[in-house]
C-alpha cells in the first residue's frame, strides 16, 4: 500500500457532475491486460455516477510507454477506469479487459491534502 496523495483533475466532465478535482489516497499497483499496469486510488469521498457510488478508481499513464511511476510520483496525464459495480480490486492478482470500465481522462497530482 503506498497511502500517497494525489489530486486528480477530470477531463470532460459534461456527464459527471461530482468534484473536480478529486481527492484521492494511492493504494496499491496491479497488473493488467497486455502487461499495463494500474495504479489503484481511493477517493476521500466516494463518488457518484449514472447514480453509482464509486469507492475506487484505478489510473494508468495515457500515453503509451510512460511507467506507472509517473502516475505515482509525479504530475501525469492519465486514463479512468473503475471497477463494475459491487466490485474491487485486489493487490496481486492480473486483472484482464473486462475488469475495467473505461471512464475518463484526466491528470493526477501528488498532493499533500489532508
Amino acid at each position: 500500500m503506498t497511502d500517497k496523495m494525489h489530486i486528480l483533475e477530470i477531463y470532460d466532465t459534461e456527464d459527471y457532475t461530482g468534484p473536480n478535482p478529486v481527492k484521492l489516497t494511492g493504494q496499491f499497483v496491479v497488473h493488467g491486460p497486455e502487461n499495463s499496469q494500474y495504479y489503484i486510488l481511493k477517493p476521500d469521498e466516494p463518488l457518484e455516477f449514472d447514480g453509482l457510488e464509486i469507492d475506487c478508481l484505478a489510473v494508468r499513464p495515457h500515453y503509451e510507454g510512460d511507467p506507472i511511476n509517473n502516475a505515482v510520483e509525479s504530475i501525469c496525464t492519465v486514463g479512468i477506469a473503475r471497477p463494475h459495480n459491487g466490485a474491487s480490486y485486489q493487490e496481486g492478482i492480473i486483472y484482464g479487459f473486462n475488469d475495467f470500465i473505461f471512464w475518463k481522462v484526466g491528470k493526477i497530482n501528488p498532493s499533500h491534502h489532508e
